[in-house]
């Protein structure tokens, strides 16, 4: 028996906005651990997501060229009326990567420092997201504040 623990980490310093977001899964068959620890948001941060692709570019490294979009391995459809737009619903219900609408938006907030379990976000095999970068939405939805 192999007791194998995936803990992945993505460190946040753009925009002035320090911090970290860190998954931690104990097995394949286990709940994702998510921890994020944010100051200097100035309360300006809102949505946070998982998106497809890591970081590649440090000149344009928030284009959805260089990330792609949230990471949705099911492709669940959000433009659906039925897609949850707020913490509530199971898991499975949303995108993998939209971690905001599963856990809440961080709108109004200087700084977070919160834990989450997850129940649809795996570290171990083909939908994982190990290898893709995390990314930071102003309240409009307009504007990508970091990306990681």
């Amino acid at each position: 028996i192999s007791c194998v623990q995936f803990l992945v980490r993505a460190d946040v310093n753009m925009n002035g906005i320090k911090g970290y977001f860190s998954f931690r899964q104990a097995s394949p068959f286990d709940l994702t651990e998510l921890s994020v620890n944010l100051t200097n948001l100035q309360s300006n941060v809102a949505f946070y997501h998982v998106h497809d692709f890591p970081v590649r570019s440090l000149t344009n490294r928030c284009s959805n060229d260089s990330i792609g979009d949230h990471w949705n391995p099911f492709s669940l459809n959000r433009s659906s009326p039925t897609y949850p737009r707020v913490p509530g619903s199971t898991h499975d219900m949303y995108e993998v990567g939209d971690l905001s609408a599963k856990h809440g938006s961080i709108a109004g907030k200087n700084m977070v420092d919160m834990t989450f379990t997850d129940f649809n976000l795996p570290l171990f095999g083909k939908n994982s997201i190990v290898g893709r970068s995390v990314c930071n939405y102003n309240i409009l939805r307009s504007i990508k504040l970091f990306c990681t």
